[in-house]
């Protein structure tokens, strides 16, 4: 079953400076709380990366977007046993104004059944908005 969450997240940071933190990929442990570390093999489209995760799970990865124009970035988690989902598609999408950053934070994924999709939605709109909030602190 597909399902897909949307998130929107208002930060009190330049666009420039945030997309900056986001648009390779790179060291994201810096702002998104469940990782401790993270490698990257390529650069952009295609680049695959590694993320570890506290408790000791890995996210496999690959970058199938970023957009410096549109600012847009997109990933595909490959390999995670850390949740019940699988084909994870991510979209962050950013735009500013005023010093301001709009992210909008989507994912798709496939799921069992509605019952796990309820239980899985709040961790993820939390892990989104836990990591916006410390994205804008990083970006000020």
């Amino acid at each position: 079953m597909k399902k897909r969450i949307e998130t929107t997240h208002t930060l009190n940071a330049n666009l420039d400076q945030v997309w900056n933190n986001v648009r390779t990929g790179a060291e994201w442990e810096r702002w998104l709380p469940i990782l401790s570390g993270s490698t990257i093999n390529g650069e952009g489209k295609g680049a695959k990366r590694v993320c570890q995760m506290h408790d000791g799970n890995e996210l496999f990865e690959t970058i199938l977007e970023s957009d410096d124009e549109q600012k847009l970035f997109q990933y595909r988690i490959d390999k995670q046993s850390f949740m019940p989902i699988s084909d994870v598609i991510g979209t962050m999408k950013f735009s500013g104004k005023n010093g301001e950053t709009k992210l909008e934070w989507n994912v798709e994924f496939e799921v069992e059944n509605e019952e796990t999709f309820e239980q899985v939605k709040p961790g993820i709109e939390e892990i989104y908005s836990t990591s916006s909030s410390k994205l804008a602190e990083l970006s000020i």
